[in-house]
């Protein structure tokens, strides 16, 4: 009898795993198909999954479930309801973060730049290890941008070249193209260290900060400016110069903030 009622909970266990897998096949098929861009195929095989499995399979299965019928889907309307599914009920699930960022594309591509923002704001917030995190910086800057919102715009271009995969050189690209954009748009600011009516004594200082690490430059005299200026940084946005500002600060400095609409040139 004992032996009897343990190979009944085996075959149990077994009929569960094969009936597990076989949802899974299903699913894994049309994954196939979308992949080869046989898009008639992929969804007969989802279709059949829904049929067959719908909403009695593990929530697992059901986002993955969703989020390839928005993959699958011909209207960006149809689409954005299957995200939407997996980022509301599936937002456990390893799909919510792809989710998120593909809908977040499709509210670009409609010029809902708010709702990219908060969207991908979402997914850095809930999903700090998401692989997604870059390019979500990437989608932002552009968003942040449409939106007249440059310091962010900048801001998040920043952070997502400091977070990129050096091989990423596409997205590297794109980045770079989106922070030039946003630079061309917003103050930026330089910080001045010291003045002086000597260029000996300019250049000296300039060559101390460059040993301390600072990216230290003179802004030469003029005939109607007979002083030597030394600055600290090109083209920084006000966070960035802010925080210059500190560090020299700490170095025993009393720099101030300058706006990088006063005059350049100079020499290091």
């Amino acid at each position: 009898m004992r032996l009897g009622r343990w190979g009944l909970l085996i075959a149990l266990a077994l009929a569960v795993r094969e009936a597990a897998a076989q949802e899974a096949s299903l699913l894994d098929q049309a994954e196939r198909h979308a992949g080869a861009g046989e898009t008639r195929e992929a969804r007969q095989a989802l279709a059949r999954w829904e049929s067959e499995y719908g909403e009695s399979a593990p929530l697992a299965l059901r986002a993955r479930a969703w989020f390839l019928a928005g993959r699958l889907s011909e209207e960006g309307a149809e689409a954005e309801l299957h995200y939407l599914r997996v980022i509301i009920e599936g937002s456990s699930t390893e799909y919510a973060d792809d989710a998120l960022l593909r809908l977040a594309q499709y509210k670009h591509a409609r010029a809902e730049y708010a709702r990219v923002v908060e969207y991908l704001g979402r997914l850095r917030r809930d999903y700090p290890t998401s692989e997604h995190g870059p390019v979500a910086l990437l989608w932002i800057a552009r968003a942040a941008a449409e939106l007249g919102d440059a310091e962010r715009a900048c801001a998040a271009a920043e952070q997502g070249l400091a977070e990129l995969s050096p091989a990423d050189t596409l997205l590297e690209a794109a980045l770079r193209e989106a922070q030039a954009g946003c630079r061309a748009r917003v103050r930026t600011y330089t910080v001045q260290v010291a003045a002086f009516q000597d260029e000996v004594a300019a250049q000296e200082l300039a060559g101390t900060l460059l040993r301390q690490g600072f990216d230290a430059w003179v802004l030469n005299a003029t005939e109607h400016d007979p002083l030597y200026r030394v600055r600290v940084g090109r083209g920084l946005i006000e966070g960035e110069a802010e925080a210059l500002m500190e560090r020299l600060i700490v170095a025993g400095y009393s720099p101030f903030l300058v706006s990088q609409a006063s005059r350049l040139g100079g020499s290091r």
